[in-house]
């Protein structure tokens, strides 16, 4: 009995104590279902159970058993064993005193275990546990009585394990050899004396494993991207970008210049500003007075005609204004800018001499074969 009670006392205490120690972030649970074959030690009495000699009473049997057992993320894990070996009639000749003793023998402990770290599907395991193992003897000769020892049981033990996912496994095999020293006191029904040995009884045993109940062993990090740019927060260099801004790798808005005028499109106001002509900071053509203008012009108030590309031009209509991003420099008059539009063709059939004011100002002119002399 204080044997139980110690074994009982070391498996509570296994059981309280590793979850504080483990500290696991993520777990599952593991049923484990084996069977195998147990090299066992009934530690009968020679003389008294008329056994041909001392290792009559050791065979192989076999063994079939589950398992409980909660796994931590760090590889740890703690849990329940119980096994079931099925013991042959004790060896003896047809018509001996013992011919239909017949022996159960039962294996329970708890135990810690631990997988060795590894990113492949199959895991190295090994362990210890404490418990008990119960020998029952039934039909025990002379007077077929039934006798039930119970002893001190410590297992270690080592094997693999073959999981369906590295990470997240729902099911897997498992080999596994294992010692089990138990503190066996040898059975004389006679004398009833005890001497107590500590024996090892070996077993090798497979089985397959069921996960469930606590989500992978192993978990990616959380990727968080406060701003939802598709930037990682660690790898944003511009946090808080405003949402549905097209950014860089770095997490950093795309300057767009569709124009190509140096002013990005978000900060752009005139939009499709021709290739080449001055803007100013909200990317809009910048107003410059023309260094000459035909005001005080002798030829201007006369309505002379002027000089262009060889061609006599004369003044047509009244003044007009024209935006000067639609224009273009094509040459001058006595020192005055000559304009045509930019999408004009040559020979120009319309040109442009700008007035002093008001801003954006311009006379018209046109070849003069194609008004005849007159001035509109």
């Amino acid at each position: 009995m204080r044997k139980i009670i110690f074994g009982l006392v070391l498996s509570a205490a296994a059981l309280v104590i590793a979850p504080m120690v483990l500290r696991a972030q993520t777990s599952n649970w593991e049923l484990n279902l084996h069977g195998g074959v147990y090299q066992r030690d009934l530690g009968l009495d020679v003389e008294e159970f008329d056994l041909d000699d001392e290792n009559d009473d050791t065979d192989t049997d076999p063994l079939v058993g589950a398992r409980l057992l909660y796994n931590f993320a760090n590889g740890f894990g703690i849990g329940v064993n119980f096994d079931w070996v099925f013991v042959d009639q004790v060896p003896n000749p047809a018509g001996s005193a013992n011919e239909d003793m017949n022996v159960n023998l039962y294996l329970y402990d708890a135990e810690l275990h631990y997988a060795f770290p590894a990113t492949s599907k199959v895991k190295v395991f090994l362990g210890a546990g404490v418990g008990a193992a119960t020998r029952a003897f039934t039909d025990i000769p002379p007077s077929g009585t039934d006798e039930t020892f119970t002893e001190l049981l410590v297992p270690v033990f080592a094997g693999l394990k073959f999981v369906n996912d590295a990470y997240d496994p729902s099911w897997g095999l498992t080999v596994e050899g294992r010692d089990n020293i138990i503190w066996i006191d040898e059975f004389d029904p006679v004398e009833l004396d005890e001497d107590k040995q500590a024996t090892s009884t070996w077993a090798l045993q497979g089985g397959i494993s069921f996960f469930f109940g606590g989500g992978p062993s192993y978990r990616e990090p959380e990727v968080r991207d406060s701003d939802g740019d598709g930037v990682p927060d660690d790898l944003d260099r511009c946090p808080n970008t405003p949402f549905g801004t097209r950014v860089d790798a770095n997490g950093c808005p795309v300057v767009e210049d569709s124009d190509g005028d140096g002013v990005p499109d978000d900060r752009d106001r005139c939009p499709g500003t021709p290739a080449g002509t001055p803007v100013d900071s909200n990317g809009c053509p910048l107003v410059t007075a023309p260094a000459a203008c035909v005001d005080g012009r002798d030829w201007f108030r006369t309505d002379a005609t002027i000089t262009v590309d060889s061609r006599a031009f004369v003044k047509y209509g009244v003044p007009t204004t024209v935006s000067a991003s639609d224009l273009v420099q094509v040459g001058e008059y006595d020192g005055v800018p000559i304009y045509a539009r930019t999408d004009a063709q040559y020979p120009y059939r319309e040109v442009f001499l700008p007035l002093c004011a008001p801003a954006d100002t311009f006379q018209r002119y046109r070849p003069q074969q194609e008004i005849r002399g007159t001035t509109g």
